[in-house]
């Protein structure tokens, strides 16, 4: 039997163009899948360093003695008046910034620059992006550091006096926000961490 002469091979320039064309296609999805990769881990990264962020800020306002202040002289939850400085948390030893339970602060507006006044003095602190709280007398004395991490957190009184005598404590809910530079969000000005808390005082 005689063969066909329409039958033809794949000549080896076109299974070369083939295999190009599926090599480009693989590099293609290999650098598309590191790329995903990378932005996870690197997500993930911010995340778990704003939630530890989160905690200790929290930690350090339900460490707060709640008696009141001033017939407790250590107390940081006043009715009125200044608090001693063992009731601030903010890095910022400016008149003002030490709030410590009293009720105040947002965190539905970030703060990317140290407020010089409104609601968020003494609710917001700044951390390098090592996580070490920026410090000093004044908003003008912390200018100019980098900042990695913009913590801000609102105390609310939801029972704020209590009746001991009754065994109705006082009560506040305390949100820590924390805001990531580099964050996901960062530039829509959202957190990437909000955590919430309960502190009640039957004293």
């Amino acid at each position: 039997m005689k063969a066909s002469r329409n039958e033809q091979g794949t000549s080896l320039v076109e299974t070369m163009i083939a295999v190009l064309v599926a090599l480009v296609g693989v590099f293609s999805l290999g650098g598309l899948l590191f790329q995903a990769t990378v932005t996870n881990k690197n997500q993930g990264t911010e995340l778990t360093r704003a939630t530890i962020y989160a905690q200790d800020k929290m930690e350090k306002l339900l460490s707060m003695n709640m008696n009141p202040y001033p017939a407790d002289p250590n107390g940081c939850n006043p009715p009125v008046g200044a608090l001693p400085a063992t009731c601030n948390t903010t890095g910022i030893t400016a008149v003002g910034w030490t709030q410590g339970l009293l009720a105040g602060g947002d965190i539905s507006t970030t703060q990317f620059t140290c407020p010089a006044t409104g609601i968020w003095i003494g609710y917001v602190d700044y951390l390098d992006a090592n996580g070490i709280q920026i410090s000093g007398a004044s908003c003008a004395a912390i200018a100019g550091v980098p900042v990695a991490y913009i913590r801000q957190w609102q105390i609310t009184d939801i029972s704020p006096n209590g009746t001991p005598s009754v065994g109705v404590p006082a009560i506040k809910q305390i949100t820590v926000a924390v805001y990531a530079q580099a964050g996901v969000n960062s530039g829509a000005g959202k957190p990437i961490v909000v955590l919430t808390s309960i502190l009640s005082n039957s004293n």
